[in-house]
């Protein structure tokens, strides 16, 4: 099974990272917003789950390397999130006051 053009797959990894990074800190930041709370069960549970769900109930892994890196890279956008969520819930609250006038 070839890939499309506009799959994730055709991607270089350095753009494909630095769209998860850009994607994951906006979405980190709306879920802070809501109020969501970073868990043990979102850093760990949901990423694995998300690979098996991807990796074998959307049939990656019939398209070899490259079902096996699309359904990593879904499972860790999903760690990333989670773990940015969790780095704005903790830093904010440990960080020093701001020594900017």
């Amino acid at each position: 099974m070839a890939t499309s053009p506009d799959s994730p797959t055709t991607l270089l990894l350095r753009e494909r990272f630095h769209e998860l990074n850009t994607t994951t800190s906006r979405e980190a930041a709306a879920l802070a917003e809501q109020g969501k709370k970073a868990t043990l069960w979102g850093l760990v549970a949901t990423p694995f789950f998300l690979f098996l769900r991807v990796y074998f109930g959307r049939g990656a892994c019939w398209r070899g390397v490259a079902g096996l890196i699309d359904a990593m890279f879904a499972a860790y956008e999903v760690f990333v999130r989670h773990t940015k969520l969790w780095e704005l819930q903790h830093i904010q609250s440990t960080l020093p006051p701001s020594r900017h006038p």
